[in-house]
């Protein structure tokens, strides 16, 4: 077990006085291992959608090193990734599989592909997104690109 992490049940037995949010990781690209599929679907449509963590390993030149260190770093953060599974978005996983090195293997299908990816490198760029009332912001990945 990570020694720097809390554990749950010492979370548990906090006392806030206040709502404390994360500082989001800086805006910039980091280099990714993709974790498993997590299979899901949309809240209100119930558009079905596969979601992939991505844990950053290294920041790139473009991320401000200042701000990565104010952050605590890489360690225990985690992005991720949806991909909805519809005609008219699924070439966004496409390109995903592909910057992930998969090969497009004649009659491999879009589902076994999918389960390929776990343990795969990836670039993803991040940029930051606010929440409707503007009180809080997120790291969110805009796009990915091949790791090479």
């Amino acid at each position: 077990m990570n020694q720097s992490a809390p554990l749950f049940a010492s979370i548990l037995d906090e006392s806030p006085t206040e709502v404390t949010y994360p500082t989001p990781l800086p805006v910039g690209t980091y280099l990714c291992v993709v974790g498993p599929r997590e299979d899901g679907e949309s809240s209100q449509k119930r558009t079905p959608f596969w979601k992939y963590p991505l844990r950053p390993i290294a920041a790139l030149d473009d991320v401000d090193g200042t701000a990565l260190q104010e952050v605590g770093g890489l360690e225990n953060k985690l992005l991720s990734t949806t991909f909805y599974l519809t005609p008219d978005a699924i070439s966004m996983f496409d390109e995903f599989f592909a910057n992930c090195g998969g090969e497009f293997v004649d009659g491999l299908s879009r589902k076994a592909r999918s389960l390929e990816l776990q343990n795969s490198q990836v670039l993803a760029v991040v940029s930051h997104r606010m929440n409707e009332d503007k009180t809080r912001t997120f790291a969110e990945v805009r796009r990915t690109a091949k790791a090479d």
